[in-house]
């Protein structure tokens, strides 16, 4: 049972973060009966288990959220279990990988002063998890059994991972990473059957704002993923190009109509005319047929799906009275779903299995993989199939994301907070218009509650106009077109039925410039206030009202400026130099769409009706993103924790931290602009762009001293090299490999294991030398000793002592070991350490790139001490060595 910690006082009220974003968490917070932190109580040792918040209705006084903690029905156990196994074998060091995938994840987890992005300990164990699956354990692991057997279940058969990742993560990096390590092991691998890993991805997305944003996945992106934060070691980079990644949104696998009659064509051909949908292979072919090829490829296609909650078989029992809400993601999931068990059943992920399983997952990444239907209902909603769990607590602990903040409490004598339903507080569901009466108001409270946030959206203004760029972004989310269109109104102003223009009543978030001194009003061209739907990319849902909405916006910004300008815009929100950069309000049907990642959001405004704890989540977690991950703390014993960001939320019943005072957490660090002062272009200075941060080995080289050679003696016992062939009758003839290559081979083969007995500590305690030092080896290369290796093993063949009549012999003999044993400890050994000041650019060969030999007499002897090495060539997640150091791979800027 988890232990009150001491320490650092904590007060989860103003100080909520306890965890650092790099390293596993190792306290949580208590929770009350309503799944808040505890005040005034220290937070508890270890980590929280994974366990499933579960909505009860509500209680009749309050009119509360309440979750149901009940720790013995709601505790994952297979997560926590797998949670527990990745663990142990990330401790041991990766065991049971391959090489590459190993370098890989050590390349992650280093933690090096010169690095300034790496992953996250949630993004890092979101793919630790599925690589153990995949690679460490077996089919017959309970833990992989029971996963796959529950998706296999509720997927037609089909086998799914899924990533759980509270929004502001960083899902996109994992996916990066995910592709990475499919396609390194895919490209490097020597296998050509059965292939575990793939170069082939297809990424599905519920809409176009996803799917633009994810391109970021293909490694020719001028913007991907793997430079930004560092994924890929730069000598792996050129294979990483092998990859062909195709990012596609769900609507593309409707089945069409190859003929495109219209409506007029089909009521002429009346119920005569033949279907002529296309088949869903043939659906399939005609999205991704390019894909589906295999040519220059490796290994079965990898799917992948973002927000993948869209995705799920929807239920066959129509008893079950269903929500317009549950009826539009049913449509979403039929269509999404269909397409994946398209390709498994035409075997493009690969050979299936008797329980109609198939060779390559299903990789799915969501915040909230929850089945909508029962999380109404108030039943245990997420994916039976979900891998990891790194929820929005965990994220706020480590300080991943903003802290949301919701009413918990008002002034008045009524039993409920009215701002934290403003839905159902206000009497008025139908909110009146400004276009016909400009001097309406809305009712109460829902007027309070968006005067209070543009109160707070402009000091938040005023703390952060000289920090960050762009301005902080409040959200308005309504349940219909019309309160919408009325809400927009009143912030961003409207025409009056006359023609006449009415600016909005809060000035900072008006598209109307008043007239004022007598000026003609008129619309901004930046406008400041976007209304928008919450399925842009679906034209289902866009009614041929709301798309005239729609062209207006676009109207009012340009006269050749095209309807997509407003989901252009909404795209690029806090992008400094973007159409987006000015928009400081978004008013939103229904709520955002996923995907949607502005990072400077601090308010939010529901009105609207909230059912579940995933719409409270899905709506809250846009305003989740931090807009720094680099203003970490100061105070003694807490320099490893991030300072808190808050975003204020109103009309959403969704809480978790409580709320005392005004605190608006830290600002983000000041922001130094570097340029050329015009006219001074001749005095400029230029300094090396550092791209990349390598640990080096130093070079290091050995030679036989011949004086120290014993007597060895090797007899020709081993396997045939050359055999005579001969019939009953006629010549004989005899059969070899090339002599010269059969050799060279053998001492190739022979001097890289004498490197790697140098490297590897197996045998220490029979091979030490009294009184030798164990350092003259810590941090040399294994490719620096392969050179010096191959010629002693020339001088040690040639010496008279040595009776072997080739290397090959010596590479075949049962005691090879003990006689490298004894060449090894013949030799003399020196390193030489990279000089002081070393730059490794482009185009430029490293100077000191050959190892230096020491002279005969000079030296270490190093007999017995390579026993009790453990060097590596590729970066580790322990310290450097200390002849090892660190230097910087880098290009000049440009003038």
């Amino acid at each position: 049972m988890a232990e009150t910690t001491s320490g650092p006082g904590f007060d989860p009220a103003v100080d909520p973060i306890i965890c650092s974003p790099y390293a596993e968490p190792d306290l949580h917070w208590q929770l009350d009966e309503a799944g808040r932190a505890l005040a005034g109580q220290a937070p508890l040792t270890g980590r929280r288990p994974s366990a499933l918040l579960r909505p009860v209705p509500d209680d009749a006084k309050t009119g509360m959220l309440a979750m149901d903690f009940d720790a013995m029905s709601t505790s994952n156990k297979l997560i926590n279990e797998i949670r527990n196994h990745v663990r142990t074998w990330r401790l041991s060091g990766y065991e049971g990988t391959t090489s590459v995938t190993r370098r890989l994840l050590v390349h992650w987890a280093e933690d090096s002063a010169h690095r300034q992005l790496r992953p996250f300990f949630a993004q890092r164990e979101a793919i630790e998890t599925l690589i153990w699956l995949r690679e460490v354990a077996r089919r017959d692991t309970p833990e992989r059994r029971d996963i796959e057997a529950a998706a296999r279940d509720h997927n037609d058969g089909i086998v799914r991972y899924c990533a759980k990742m509270a929004t502001g993560t960083g899902k996109t990096a994992v996916m990066g990473m995910l592709i990475a390590w499919q396609t390194l092991n895919a490209v490097r691998s020597r296998r050509r059957r059965n292939l575990q890993h793939s170069s082939r991805f297809l990424v599905l997305t519920p809409g176009l704002t996803v799917r633009d944003r994810l391109a970021v996945l293909r490694p020719s992106h001028p913007g991907n993923v793997y430079e930004e934060f560092s994924l890929v070691p730069k000598d792996l980079w050129r294979d990483l190009h092998a990859a062909r990644v195709e990012i596609v949104n769900f609507q593309a696998f409707r089945r069409r109509d190859p003929t495109e009659s219209t409506g007029a064509q089909k009521a002429v051909l009346g119920a005569v005319r033949a279907d002529q949908t296309e088949t869903p292979a043939a659906m399939v072919r005609r999205v991704v047929g390019d894909l589906l090829k295999r040519r220059r490829t490796h290994g079965d296609l990898v799917v992948m799906n973002d927000e993948a909650h869209h995705c799920y078989l929807p239920a066959t029992d129509g008893r079950a009275k269903q929500s317009a809400e549950e009826r539009n993601e049913n449509k979403i999931a039929a269509v999404w779903f269909s397409a994946i068990r398209t390709l498994r059943d035409m075997g493009a992920l690969g050979e299936l299995d008797r329980f109609g399983g198939q060779a390559s997952p299903v990789y799915d990444f969501s915040a909230t993989p929850m089945w909508i239907a029962r999380a109404n209902r108030g039943e245990s909603p997420m994916f039976e199939w979900v891998t990891s769990d790194f929820g929005l607590m965990d994220a706020i602990e480590s300080g991943l994301v903003k802290v949301p903040r919701v009413p918990i409490d008002d002034d008045t004598e009524q039993a409920r907070t009215a701002w934290r339903r403003l839905y159902d507080a206000t009497p008025t569901k139908k909110l009146p218009k400004r276009s016909a009466d400009p001097a309406v108001t809305l009712p109460q409270p829902l007027e309070d509650a968006l005067s209070a946030s543009v109160n707070e959206w402009r000091r938040t203004h005023e703390d952060t106009q000289d920090r960050q760029p762009t301005p902080p972004v409040m959200i308005v989310v309504a349940n219909t077109i019309d309160n919408a269109v009325a809400l927009y109104e009143h912030i961003a102003g409207c025409e009056t039925a006359d023609g006449a223009l009415v600016a909005g009543r809060f000035a900072e978030f008006s598209n109307v410039v008043d007239g004022a001194d007598g000026a003609v009003p008129r619309w901004r061209a930046d406008p400041r206030t976007l209304l928008v739907h919450s399925r842009p990319d679906d034209d289902d849902a866009i009614t041929t009202r709301f798309a005239k909405l729609m062209r207006e916006q676009a109207a009012h910004m340009g006269e050749d400026v095209p309807p997509d300008a407003v989901r252009e815009a909404l795209n690029t929100v806090g992008k400094p130099g973007r159409l987006g950069a000015g928009v400081r309000c978004v008013i939103s049907v229904s709520m955002l769409t996923e995907g949607w990642d502005a990072r400077t959001v601090n308010q939010i405004v529901g009105f609207r009706a909230f059912s579940s704890q995933l719409l409270c989540e899905q709506v809250t977690g846009r305003a989740l993103r931090r807009t720094s991950y680099e203003s970490f703390r100061d105070e003694p014993g807490k320099e490893h924790l991030l300072s808190p960001e808050y975003a204020e939320v109103l009309g959403i019943p969704f809480e978790f931290m409580p709320a005392r005072g005004s605190h608006r957490g830290t600002p983000p660090p000041d922001r130094t602009e570097v340029r050329t002062v015009r006219g001074r272009g001749n005095h400029r200075i230029t300094w090396p762009h550092v791209i990349e941060y390598r640990t080096v080995a130093p070079p290091a080289g050995f030679v036989l001293d011949p004086a120290a050679v014993h007597l060895a003696v090797l007899s020709e016992d081993a396997s045939a090299e050359l055999v005579e062939v001969a019939g009953v009758t006629g010549e004989t003839n005899l059969l070899s490999p090339d002599d010269w290559r059969r050799d060279k081979t053998a001492r190739v083969r022979c001097a890289a294991e004498i490197a790697n007995l140098l490297t590897v500590a197996d045998n220490a305690a029979s091979l030490q030398a009294p009184g030798e030092s164990a350092d003259s080896l810590h941090g040399v290369g294994r490719c620096s000793l392969f050179a010096s290796a191959y010629r002693a093993l020339d001088d040690w063949l040639a010496h008279p002592d040595v009776k072997c009549a080739s290397a090959s012999v010596l590479l075949r003999h049962r005691n090879k070991r003990e006689f490298y044993n004894g060449l090894i400890a013949a030799c003399r050994f020196a390193v030489t350490p990279p000089p002081p000041h070393f730059g490794c650019g482009r185009g430029r060969q490293p100077q000191h790139a050959r190892g230096a030999l020491a002279p005969s007499g000079a030296g270490t002897t190093i007999a017995g001490r390579y026993g009790r090495r453990q060097l590596r060539d590729d970066a580790a997640p322990h310290s450097r060595g200390p002849q090892q150091r660190a230097v910087a791979c880098s290009v000049p800027l440009a003038s």
